[in-house]
């Protein structure tokens, strides 16, 4: 049987976080929106509006250094709990056209169609499909690319054109690297992109292709490597499906007025309670948190990693999740959001045995679960 011929799509979004809100809020269509990570000179260039791409917004530039555009774009504080969210459903969209997804983050998708032309059609028809669904359902514009491997497809998504699609047979991909700008390979340092074009004069991947590994290697140490290797396309050739788990998530928008310290322990109590109350309908016990305080200058403080002891008792997680949450406050700013999540789920039933049917922690639970749902939430609470 003739082994079948490797076909890797590469869909980028260029402009996710800036399409996503123009999408999200209809006044802002038509305007040119600046997503930064904040609200300091400090902030960075997280995103623009490809209508002011080859301006002096760049991705990475400081806020201070875009001051001369103030009063012609708008700035927005980049809402990555939303872009998560796109994030993962267009993860689930692609899993349609195939198992195999893979993600460096937000934005970029590799996807393996290799076989799949029976089903869909031409790998090239199947991703100008693919890009029309992102068009009308999230109103995001893409770029694509098709390749034996991921750096091929990658490099093509960047070749093509808003809208478009570019495949490279597999027995044109060495001349299609070669007058490639060396400055598309993203994971190399700026260092090493800077020394390459000053000091060495080498502007395409062809220019490599006169040095060896070792020459490469003890120029620039590790980028050396990946330089040879782009160089001559040995890439990574099978896309690693990306896991989509299980996540509780729940959010609550903190006013300004209403920032003490107590209040805002509260607060989070509460949101450990409803998603308790969550987990213990769907029996479910969960083994790693996310806890994420914005404040009102759009830093955000993250806190993460396994919990000691999975349960879905509210006083025992509120307990693991406290002293995250007095360390955040230490911060004396203002909070705007809290951000809990909790994932890594385990059945729970299987670890009834360590719980006595008379536990008063889980007497206490079920009675209030019970109240909750025969009278409503505002029947019975925990104390201040």
């Amino acid at each position: 049987m003739e082994r079948l011929k490797r076909r890797i799509a590469c869909i980028w979004i260029p402009h996710i976080f800036s399409e996503a809100e123009a999408r999200r809020n209809t006044a802002l269509r038509g305007i040119p929106l600046v997503i930064v990570s904040g609200s300091l000179a400090r902030s960075v260039v997280i995103d623009f509006s490809r209508a002011i791409e080859g301006s002096v917004v760049k991705k990475g530039v400081f806020l201070r250094d875009i001051r001369a555009l103030r009063g012609k774009v708008r700035l927005l504080p980049a809402d990555y709990e939303y872009i998560e969210t796109l994030h993962r459903n267009l993860l689930e969209h692609l899993n349609f056209y195939s198992p195999f997804v893979e993600s460096k983050g937000p934005g970029e998708y590799y996807l393996d169609l290799t076989g799949t032309r029976k089903l869909f059609g031409r790998e090239i028809d199947t991703c100008g499909k693919i890009m029309q669904e992102l068009k009308e359902a999230f109103g995001f514009t893409s770029r694509v690319g098709i390749g034996s491997t991921l750096l091929v497809s990658r490099l093509a998504s960047r070749i093509a054109d808003f809208g478009g699609a570019y495949d490279i047979s597999r027995t044109a991909e060495r001349t299609f690297l070669s007058p490639l700008d060396v400055r598309l390979l993203t994971d190399l340092s700026p260092e090493v992109r800077d020394e390459l074009f000053h000091s060495y004069n080498i502007r395409s991947l062809g220019d490599l292709l006169l040095f060896s590994r070792d020459e490469m290697t003890s120029m620039f140490g590790k980028d050396g490597v990946l330089l040879y290797e782009s160089s001559r396309g040995f890439s990574r050739n099978k896309v690693v499906a990306e896991k989509t788990e299980k996540v509780l998530k729940k959010e609550l928008l903190v006013s300004s007025d209403n920032n003490d310290d107590g209040v805002l322990m509260r607060h989070l109590f509460s949101m450990v309670l409803e998603l308790c109350t969550q987990m213990r309908r769907e029996r479910l016990f969960p083994r790693t948190f996310r806890l994420r305080v914005v404040y009102q200058d759009d830093y955000r403080l993250t806190a993460a990693g396994k919990l000691k002891t999975p349960s879905f008792f509210e006083k025992t997680l509120y307990g693991e999740l406290e002293a995250h949450m007095k360390k955040a406050l230490e911060r004396r700013t203002c909070v705007k959001k809290i951000i809990l999540c909790f994932s890594n789920f385990v059945t729970a039933s299987l670890q009834l045995s360590l719980f006595s049917a008379h536990d008063p922690m889980e007497r206490l639970a079920d009675a209030f679960d019970r109240i909750q749902n025969r009278f409503g939430k505002k029947y019975i609470g925990y104390g201040a």
